[in-house]
This record gives C-alpha cells, sequence and structure tokens, in this order.
C-alpha cells in the first residue's frame, strides 16, 4: 500500500482488531513483515503478545521482513500457502482472496482451516476492497472481483462468525476483515 501512515492505519488495523488474545499469528502474503509489526505494536497495549510468522513466495520480501523482525527470523518462509503444508498450526491467520483462482477459493479456504489454524483458532480474510465500484480493476488477473467479502464467503459455504472494517476517509476506501473460527 501506498501513502501516509494514517491511511495505513485506518486500512490495515481492522487485522489487529480480529486478534483477541496472545498467540501465534501468521500472516500469509506477509510482504516486509510491517503488518506483522504494527498487529503487535497495536495489539500490545491490550496486553496480547504476538508471536509472528510470515509467508511470502518473493525472498526479497521475506528478506525484508527477516531484517525488520530479526528476533523472529526463523518464523519466516518464502513459499506458496496453497501447497505449504507448516510444521505447526497456529492461532491467527491472515489472508485475502485475491490471491488465489476464482475456481480455487474454496479449495484453498478449506485447506488452510484444515491445516494452518488450531481448534478454536482464527482465518481473518482481508478485503482491502470492500464496496469498491470496480473491484475488478483492483485485483490479480483471474480472482474473483469481491465486492463484498461477507457475501462472498457464504457463497463459498462458510459461515463467518464476525468481522471488523476499516475506513480511509481520503480515499474513500473501506477494508473489512472476516472471521471464520477453526
Amino acid at each position: 500500500m501506498s501513502g501516509p501512515e494514517e491511511r495505513w492505519i485506518c486500512l490495515r488495523k481492522p487485522v489487529a482488531d480480529c486478534i483477541d488474545k496472545s498467540g501465534s499469528f501468521l500472516d500469509i502474503g506477509c510482504a516486509n513483515g510491517y503488518l506483522l509489526e504494527c498487529c503487535q505494536k497495536w495489539n500490545s497495549p491490550k496486553n496480547i503478545i504476538i508471536e509472528p510468522y510470515g509467508i511470502d513466495i518473493s525472498s526479497k520480501l521475506v528478506e525484508l521482513a527477516k531484517n525488520r523482525l530479526p528476533q523472529n527470523k526463523d518464523n519466516f518462509i518464502v513459499g506458496n500457502a496453497f501447497y505449504w503444508i507448516p510444521s505447526k498450526r497456529f492461532d491467527f491467520v491472515r489472508t485475502e482472496l485475491v490471491y488465489v483462482p476464482a475456481e480455487y477459493e474454496k479449495q484453498y479456504i478449506e485447506f488452510l482451516l484444515e491445516n494452518y489454524i488450531n481448534p478454536g483458532g482464527k482465518l481473518l480474510v482481508a478485503n482491502y476492497v470492500e464496496d469498491h465500484p470496480h473491484p475488478e480493476n483492483t485485483i490479480i488477473l483471474g480472482s474473483h472481483p469481491t465486492k463484498n467479502i461477507l457475501s462472498r464467503l457464504a457463497e463459498l459455504g462458510f459461515e463467518v462468525t464476525e468481522y471488523k472494517d476499516g475506513f480511509d476517509t481520503a480515499k474513500n476506501r473501506k477494508t473489512r476483515v472476516a472471521v471464520l473460527i477453526r
């Protein structure tokens, strides 16, 4: 995301708001690890301790994440979350559907719930273009242009237990993070 820190906070803090207890947190598509660092900072006043983990397909970005969080450098891997089987499960996992071709979204979510999430853990499915008038212009070719993450997850057969929203007034952008419980 480009733009000032205030916009970042408005649009990404809903991820941290879905974390309601201390535990392990895997960010799929972690990039440089900044979201993980922010979630640690945003949850610290609530005495919630996050053990950060990240996976990204870019080795350069994973190196940046390792440099950003050197005390957790062994928690970052280069890989594709659709194929990687973690050696441990996590209390919280954040992902997006834009990473996945539309015809594999249901399979992807089921794979994450089965292989990534601890019993009682949360899968956080973020949509950073919620209610965008033309989401097809903002996504990776082949992924579903999800305008409303709650509706999309219901179409795929998943029950959302809660969600958190963020809004950037400067760009009139909305974020929604839907929570699925394992």
